[in-house]
């Protein structure tokens, strides 16, 4: 088979990712198989998602809420029966689709096809992450990018049935497009992930910046490219609008929310209130959970000028718009947020500081994966 120049050119970052990428799962597959032997299974139990134990491992939690709309579609009631007051359409619609159309020409393996669309997703996120941190900064940088990706304490939801790795790839393509000048395919990401989650529509905000900063913030520059952003709240509108037809209800996706324990709250006390939870009533889920807000927050604070500006609001909104209703799934939340793995690079310039911080990041992904793959809540 003839390799294309393009192909020929990027094959060295391409072997880099694929062997970090296969090095990890492959890990994280043995660490999560061991565990179901080991572990007696807690919510994974309820659940045959297939026939093959290193498949079902990665499948917890909300992974039941994406296979019930590849499988069922939408419905204004609750199909959990564990949660019978929740229902489906507090999920956003584009990656469910992708299993229904994956998995219908698999022969109606839906779960399946989500491992392979997160897995999919995930190598194109590394790659595209490493195109960007290089088209700004240089290759050893990119390259320590995306092991810091790979790293993160939670990186093993990326292979999961969840949105994580979609999200993460629709976003960094936004950025990514946005540096090349290249506003309508800035415009269909953006579409793309407000169809993934509503927090995705909130990118029109880094991304106008960035586009007022390639113009110098002169407004006499402004061309009608600008309104290729709008394509992003479109699809917001369009679930919105679908919302509507199901329930009667423009916005029933963010009221089903209070379902889940969710609510309006003060984010600094909703930190304050889990951690001291977590310490002094031994609830370790809320103690992980604020843990990480208050190290990712603080990274965001202490290293500002060490973050480009329109990834900074990325990473800030991020995080601010979710501890607003609670403190609940943010290990995961944070987990999309590429600014953090281009400041990690930055920071592990001192050989001992990178070792030690991959020695520490790994060891804790491990023992998390513990968890995880068998259904504790710990990481939700």
């Amino acid at each position: 088979m003839k390799i294309t120049p393009t192909i020929k050119k990027n094959l060295p970052e391409l072997k880099q990712i694929l062997l970090l990428f296969l090095s990890t799962r492959l890990v994280l597959t043995i660490i999560g198989v061991f565990s179901r032997f080991f572990l007696e299974r807690q919510y994974g139990k309820q659940y045959v998602w297939s026939q093959q134990l290193w498949l079902d491992i990665w499948g917890v939690w909300d992974s039941f809420w994406y296979l019930d709309i590849a499988e069922h579609g939408y419905a204004d009631i609750g199909r959990n029966p564990l949660s019978t007051d929740q229902a489906n359409y507090a999920f956003f619609p584009l990656y469910p689709l992708l299993m229904r159309i994956v998995g219908t020409a698999m022969g109606n393996k839906y779960f399946i096809a989500g491992i392979i669309i997160s897995n999919i997703c995930l190598l194109v996120s590394c790659f595209l992450l490493y195109k960007l941190v290089e088209l700004k900064y240089e290759r050893s940088l990119a390259y320590k990018s995306v092991k810091f990706l790979f790293l993160m304490p939670t990186a093993f939801i990326f292979s999961g049935v969840f949105t994580e790795s979609l999200y993460l790839m629709l976003a960094i393509s936004c950025f990514y497009f946005a540096e090349k000048r290249k506003w309508f395919l800035v415009g269909i990401s953006g579409f793309l992930l407000s169809l993934t989650r509503s927090l995705g529509v909130f990118i029109i905000v880094p991304l106008f910046y960035e586009y007022l900063k390639q113009r110098k913030f002169d407004f006499k520059n402004i061309n009608l490219n600008i309104f290729h952003l709008l394509l992003i709240p479109l699809g917001l509108s369009l679930f919105s609008f679908y919302n509507y037809h199901l329930t009667g209800d423009l916005f029933a996706f963010s009221k089903i929310q209070s379902s889940w324990g969710r609510s309006l709250s003060n984010p600094l006390m909703v930190i304050i209130n889990s951690l001291s939870q977590g310490i002094f009533q031994g609830k370790m889920t809320l103690l992980l959970e604020a843990s990480f807000s208050i190290v990712a927050l603080s990274f965001l604070v202490i290293f500002y000028k060490k973050i480009e500006f329109s990834y900074w609001i990325f990473a800030m909104y991020s995080m601010l718009i979710p501890l607003l209703t609670g403190i609940g799934s943010m290990p995961r939340f944070i987990l999309p947020l590429f600014p953090f793995y281009i400041l990690l690079a930055k920071l592990s310039g001192d050989r001992d500081f990178e070792e030690a911080t991959t020695l520490f990041l790994g060891f804790l992904q491990g023992f998390l994966m513990v968890f995880w793959s068998s259904g504790y809540a710990l990481i939700v």
